[in-house]
């Protein structure tokens, strides 16, 4: 923990000690802690629920921290989005279908793909038909940094992960990152927004022990955490397709074989959420 957070957190920790009477040994934080290392003396039982608050509250103050999403605003003209480029898998070329439709988000650059992971667009090499088409129409598939350089994209937003978080959570979240500062190394002013990934319905037959919403929802908070640590903006879009369970809404989805999938009535929720969550010290 750096020296602000846990600065932070200590304050948050004095505020809760000086709010609340001297605690016991049956306050039931103790028992969710681990015990100390063999080598140490027990803690008394006040000095424990001590150290137990303070624990309490550093996880409060990264949870909080981890969750200061882009706000809501007024919406931005279309237009905004014609330096962006879009990258995602499967879940986004709906969005970029949409687009081409109705032209909501102006005219962004898509580079969205099946089956696309961060991994496979690292490891991939120029001309692997896994790679999205650029320009469209062309033929050729570039490595996604050298496309988003040469449409001379100025925000990219990335929605990457249903394809890797079965593999493991912090994998995933580490190789969107890898993925990022190679897209940041061709294009160093660009400015990063992460989306994150979207739930399935509870109902979706693809959901396994690896996969499911509860993963999906862990990796989510992973990547939130990161772009505080890196100043990358996160852009909750997930908060928009879900229902108060945290599963993706039925009405806004458009593949029940999965329950992964969205329909143009999803997409076009999506794609007003970004319209209205955009940084105001970026308009």
């Amino acid at each position: 923990m750096s020296p602000a957070l846990r600065g932070a957190a200590l304050a948050l920790a004095l505020v809760l000690l000086c709010a609340c009477a001297p605690l016991g040994p049956s306050t039931g934080e103790a028992a969710a802690e681990e015990p100390p290392a063999p080598s140490q003396a027990p803690l008394s039982p006040k000095a424990q629920a001590r150290a137990d608050l303070l624990r309490h509250s550093e996880r409060m103050v990264l949870d909080t921290l981890a969750f200061r999403r882009v706000p809501q605003s007024d919406p931005v003209d279309p237009a905004w989005f014609d330096d962006a480029a879009f990258v995602g898998d499967s879940v986004s070329v709906m969005l970029e279908y949409y687009n081409n439709a109705y032209h909501t988000l102006g005219r962004p650059a898509f580079f969205c793909a099946e089956n696309l992971s961060p991994r496979n667009a690292m490891h991939a090499e120029a001309g692997s038909q896994r790679l999205p088409e650029w320009p469209k129409g062309s033929g050729e598939h570039p490595t996604l940094p050298e496309g988003i350089a040469a449409c001379g994209a100025k925000k990219v937003y990335l929605m990457l992960g249903m394809n890797s978080i079965s593999g493991g959570v912090d994998n995933a979240a580490a190789d969107l990152v890898t993925l990022v500062e190679s897209i940041l190394q061709a294009s160093p002013e660009a400015v990063i927004f992460i989306q994150p990934t979207t739930p399935m319905i509870a109902t979706s037959p693809r959901a396994d022990d690896r996969l499911n919403n509860g993963t999906i929802r862990a990796y989510d908070l992973a990547l939130s955490r990161i772009c505080q640590e890196r100043g990358w903006y996160y852009v909750d879009v997930a908060r928009a397709l879900m229902n108060e369970n945290g599963a993706l809404r039925g009405d806004y989805s458009g593949d029940q074989a999965m329950g992964i999938h969205l329909n143009f009535t999803g997409a076009a929720a999506w794609a007003e959420y970004l319209l209205t969550h955009v940084p105001e010290e970026l308009k």
